[in-house]
Order: structure tokens, then sequence, then C-alpha cells
């Protein structure tokens, strides 16, 4: 690959090959004023930042960087670093991610660090809800506080107490579905490309995440008291937007198998079938070989569901139903929702493998269907 040297208004970057960069500036030492350079590895965007992040550092004409520089320059590294160290989740990081391009870098992407007035702050969150502005300032924050480190600016304006947008209180929508609901769902589903997300959540127990993240290789088909069973081994989840699941769940406990009975199963296998005769990894295939996420999951629950409740209530749905209707066993159903029992004999004693949660829902659900 040609070198390409491109002109700039301080130091120069000179790209040898895809992903390597030569960064060069001029720097005042105590020797007196000396070249330096630097080679780094990464997109030419990152070249670009870390040049910046040396004319902040070294630069006697290095400007006052706008708050978004610094979002770019340091907050931004800091936060992918503490995702692969394993300190942040992805879904959080992404998070602040959204929370900075859909309601701070408008605002204050241009405003230099060393001109926030509080006032100006406060009249921000004014036109903000609660929620946005609880994600928001946590985020304005940090970044801040790199400038301050880094001696850009004199102090946190974003540290000052500032009146929050109040609270509104919203109910969320509580209904649930008993078996004869759930039941006309698992009809009206069939053949959507959300089925198996719906069935692992509303007849095994699965929060939301948790049932788009299952693949075909964690279902097996087992048999007792003459009920087959679709055990799912759960380890991952998917999160609000991506192709890949995290694989960090809400606790340790919430990695467990699942148990779905009878036709629900059954269907479920079917599922896996099909997906893995078309070369497909994921029950919740979105249709190109790639797990769904959540926001294609709610678009779909929207389009689909004739009878809708929230999807996350469907989880409260089989929990109500499994234990009134199925009468199945208060102690089975903790476990199979990945909580942990009471007491020293629900924290250290009782460890069921996957078998004995199966004999376990076999011997109940037969009952139920006897009865």
């Amino acid at each position: 690959m040609t070198k390409r040297a491109r002109r700039r208004t301080w130091g120069s970057i000179t790209t040898v090959e895809r992903g390597k960069h030569i960064l060069r500036w001029v720097e005042n030492t105590p020797e007196g004023r000396k070249r330096k350079s630097r080679t780094f590895y990464g997109t030419y965007k990152e070249a670009d930042a870390e040049l910046a992040r040396i004319r902040v550092r070294v630069g006697d004409d290095a400007p006052v960087p706008t708050i978004g520089q610094a979002y770019t320059m340091w907050w931004l590294p800091w936060i992918e670093r503490r995702v692969d160290d394993g300190h942040t989740a992805r879904s959080t990081a992404d998070g602040y991610i959204r929370s900075w391009h859909k309601i701070c870098s408008a605002k204050w992407g241009h405003v230099p660090v060393d001109s926030i007035k509080p006032a100006d702050v406060q009249r921000w969150l004014d036109g903000l809800t609660n929620g946005d502005a609880r994600t928001a300032m946590p985020l304005m924050r940090k970044i801040m506080d790199f400038a301050v480190k880094f001696d850009v600016a004199e102090s946190n304006k974003f540290r000052v107490d500032y009146e929050m947008p109040s609270r509104k209180v919203r109910t969320r929508d509580k209904d649930v579905y008993d078996l004869a609901r759930a039941d006309a769902m698992f009809a009206a589903m069939r053949g959507a490309r959300m089925e198996a997300a719906f069935i692992l959540a509303c007849f095994g127990s699965c929060r939301t995440g948790e049932s788009l993240a299952a693949a075909v290789s964690d279902l097996e088909i087992v048999e007792s008291h003459g009920v087959n069973m679709a055990l799912v081994s759960i380890s991952k989840a998917m999160g609000e937007t991506g192709t890949e699941p995290v694989l960090r769940l809400k606790n340790e406990q919430s990695v467990r198998t699942v148990v779905v009975p009878g036709v629900y199963g059954e269907r479920l296998a079917e599922i896996a079938a099909e997906r893995k005769a078309v070369g497909s990894e994921w029950l919740a295939d979105r249709g190109d070989g790639l797990p769904m996420n959540k926001s294609i999951l709610t678009y779909e629950w929207r389009r689909v569901a004739v009878d809708r409740i929230p999807f996350a209530n469907l989880r409260n749905s089989w929990r109500t139903f499994a234990q009134a209707e199925w009468g199945m066993d208060y102690d089975l159903l903790e476990v199979l929702m990945g909580h942990t029992l009471p007491g020293v004999t629900g924290r250290y004693y009782i460890r069921m493998n996957p078998r004995q949660l199966a004999d376990q829902v076999g011997a109940a659900y037969a009952r139920f269907l006897s009865s």
C-alpha cells in the first residue's frame, strides 16, 4: 500500500498500510523543539483521535477541546476498555453511547469544555424526561472528569447539584395469560419468526433476552412419565440491539436449564430441526442466520400478537399457570426461573441436574394431563 501523509493544522498522519499509521508532531522539550513520531495500529479515525489527545497533552498551541472531542478522545476508549476487562456490561456501555447520540451530542458536542454554564445545564435538564436525564448526567459527569483530569477544564460543571426533572409515575401493564389464553397464542404464533422465543418465554420461564439467545445446539428432547420435554441450556442473552448474544446474564443462578413440556417442547424441537435444515444456528433466527435482538422482537410482537400483553409478562404468565394450573411445586418453579431458594438449604445444598428437573416437570405435567 502506498504511503499517504494527510496535511493537518497540527501534526500529520501517514497511512503505511491498512490499520497501520505513523503519527508525527513537534514537541517542546527541555532540550528544545523536537520532532516526535509514533506508530499507531487501528482505524484512521482512531489514529486521528490519538493525535488529538497528543496535541491536548503537549501542543503549545493546543486548543481547548469540545465536549464531543473529550467524549471521543477519553470517554469512549475508557468505556471500551472496561467492557473488554469485564468491568462493564456491553449493554450498559451501549446504553450510554445511545444516550450520547440521542440526548447529549446535539446540545453539548460543540461546546468547549471550559465554557459550560450551570444555567445552561439546568435549562437542558428541564427539557428532558427524568429517565433521559438520569442516563445522560452520569455520562456527562464522567466526560468532564476526564477534561479536569487532563487539565483542560478547571472544574466539572456537571457535578453541580442540579434539580432533576420530575419522575412521571407510569403503571406497568400487569396483565398475564392464563393457560387458555397462552394456548390460543401458541396456536396463533405458529410459523412466526419469533415463535421459538414466545415458547421459551411463555412455556419455559425465559426472560426476554434469554428467549432470543438460545441456539439449536442448546436443545435436547427427553422423555419422563410419558411426557416429551425440551431441555434448553440458558447461558446468554440478546441485548436491545446487536447481532450477537452477551455472555453475562442477570445473575449467576440465571445460567440454568429450562424445561418446556409436552406439545410446546415438541414444537420447539420441530423449529430447531427446521433451523438446522437451513443451516441456522439460532432458534429465534431473524431470517438471515443471525439471532433477533430485543428491538426486532418488540416490532414483531406488536405486529403478530393478536392478544398482546407485554412480552416480559410471558414469564409472569408461565409462573402463574405452571403453579396454579399445571400444579408444579413452588421450589421447582423457583429453580427453573433461575432463583436461589431461601435459607442455607437453598443456597448451599439443592443442586438439581437437568434430568432431575425433567423428571419433576414430567411427573407434574403428566398429572395435569390426566386430571
